[in-house]
């Protein structure tokens, strides 16, 4: 992975302008030669109008280069008239992603990274959105979803660095769809607070929140958070997530009120660190079931209620529950609360098992926070949960919790049960980070290519494949409950590259499913999502 440079100044920039094979504009911002001054993509976004002031097209995308740093000084905001799209120059190669952080305005203060009113689409992006300086506050709130019925599609990113919520939502309607992407240090540094959270949908109500294979940790808080809102979300989709160093202040997934949810095939280590009990970090939002932690949480069921919860490996490693030993009132928390557990009834089973074991490499415990947490809720040298690459060690980034992020695998044995457990077959957790893992079948592979375009879907889609070899072949579409719900091809098929369209039945809900492609000589999947 690219280090970032954390060094904020202005350089002039260069464009060049092309055309995409889908009729997209294409605008690449150039980095700057000099590290110490990174391009600003401010003046280039919201700058990049017409002398009467309409935008030059509203179908561009912003075109970083991979492994640079960018900066922006000023909050970037779009309109329902033209999307936000900013990717990376090559979208493969995710370990060398673009950067983008802040700079301070002509003022000194730093800006928000973006309120957007319209659509988003960032892929491969690094996003750094709180910083502020070594060893600071991070800010909060620094990327707030502000438009009603818009849709977000996050893919292949990291975002860290918010004492609030990554991603902020600040309007109702919101069509949210994150694929590959990791949530990271996020909270306040060195106080306790409720700060410090993946999604926060807060009072406002989602159309559709999808998570596929994303990681999730160094969090003070929780990896989900609804609460207050009056009206249920429509569909909620966790699935193949990875979660660990998640301090749990208020719980983990609070779900709030929803008709649809599915979580899934996940693997939750120290869910809630923080345990179970303790009044003094329960007292800013209180749990559904009174003050007690619960890991998944529901506020009401609606006759339209629909909760699917299963193959989950949730669990706490013995450290963690050796500490609880001596400060908690019960040995871990419960993993659902009443109101999903009423709502299961038989399925309540299916809804997870704990197999414990610890992550190839990952950063170290932040057991020693919630120590210092219980000693003395007020002090002000707390170890710090932030962790920082290890390129920072000796300077004035450095937290005194580094890590090389190069090794970064949040993954585990194939041998476990883990591996075998999801509801496919496969295994649990965001495998897509994991090279030892995998989420096809063990069957040869039968493709050079297979993918679908775009992701998500909406109406009608194509099925680029590059076939090894030559014979009959059945593309079929499943939900992730295993049921197949169209068969899109079946027929001889030669050798090389074929593109195959799909048009999505009407009666097709919002949510993730999985194509598959049967040939004689194996088989090949892919996950991908309906809007």
């Amino acid at each position: 992975m690219k280090k970032i440079i954390y060094t904020f100044s202005v350089l002039a920039i260069c464009l060049s302008l092309g055309t995409s094979l889908w009729g997209q504009r294409i605008v690449d911002i150039a980095a700057s030669s000099n590290p110490a001054e990174p391009t600003d993509i401010f003046p280039v976004i919201m700058g990049d109008t017409m002398m009467n002031g309409d935008r030059v097209d509203n179908n561009t995308i912003y075109r970083l280069e991979n492994g640079q740093t960018y900066v922006t000084s000023g909050r970037i905001v779009n309109t329902k008239d033209w999307p936000l799209h900013i990717e990376a120059s090559d979208l493969n190669a995710t370990d060398n992603k673009a950067i983008i952080a802040r700079k301070p305005n002509t003022s000194g203060d730093f800006q928000d990274i973006g309120r957007p009113e319209g659509d988003v689409t960032f892929k491969n992006i690094w996003l750094i959105s709180g910083e502020r300086g070594p060893l600071e506050q991070h800010d909060w709130g620094k990327f707030r979803l502000s438009g009603a019925g818009t849709r977000i599609v996050v893919t292949d990113c990291i975002i860290e660095k918010d004492r609030g919520g990554f991603l902020q939502v600040r309007a109702d309607s919101l069509k949210i769809f994150v694929e590959n992407t990791i949530f990271r240090n996020g909270g306040n540094r060195r106080i306790i607070q409720g700060n410090g959270r993946a999604i926060d949908a807060r009072n406002f109500v989602l159309d559709t929140l999808v998570m596929s294979n994303c990681v999730v940790h160094n969090l003070q808080d929780r990896f989900f958070r609804s609460q207050g809102g009056v009206t249920p979300h429509n569909y909620i989709k966790i699935d193949h997530c990875t979660s660990f160093n998640v301090a749990g202040r208020h719980g983990f997934i609070q779900l709030g009120r929803a008709n649809t949810v599915e979580i899934t095939n996940n693997l939750f280590s120290n869910p809630i660190m923080l345990g179970s009990s303790h009044p003094a970090y329960t007292n800013e939002q209180t749990q559904p079931d009174n003050t007690l932690h619960k890991v998944i949480t529901i506020d009401t069921l609606y006759a339209t209620t629909n909760l699917t919860i299963s193959n989950n490996n949730i669990f706490w490693t013995k450290d963690v529950t050796d500490y609880w030993a001596t400060v908690d009132s019960v040995n871990a928390p419960n993993v659902l609360s009443d109101l999903v557990k009423q709502s299961l009834g038989a399925d309540t089973a299916n809804a997870f098992f704990s197999e414990v074991f610890d992550l190839d490499d990952v950063p170290v415990t932040i057991l020693e926070y919630v120590q210092d947490l219980y000693a003395d809720p007020t002090a002000d040298d707390m170890f710090d949960f932030i962790v920082e690459d290890s390129i920072v060690a000796g300077t004035s980034f450095d937290s005194g919790n580094l890590f090389e992020f190069d090794n970064f695998s949040p993954c585990y044995g194939s041998g476990t049960q883990s591996a075998t457990a999801s509801t496919t077959g496969g295994p649990v957790g965001a495998t897509s980070f994991c090279s030892s893992l995998t989420s096809i079948s063990n069957l040869p592979e039968i493709v050079q290519n297979f993918r679908v375009i775009p992701n998500p879907v909406n109406g009608m889609a194509r099925f680029d494949v590059q076939l090894i070899k030559g014979g009959d072949v059945r593309l079929e579409i499943f939900d992730l409950n295993g049921r197949m719900v169209d068969v899109v091809s079946e027929k001889y098929m030669t050798e090389g590259r074929h593109d195959i369209r799909w048009d999505v039945p009407a009666q097709l809900q919002t949510g993730l499913y999985m194509a598959k492609l049967s040939a004689d000589n194996g088989v090949q999947t892919l996950k991908f999502v309906v809007d």
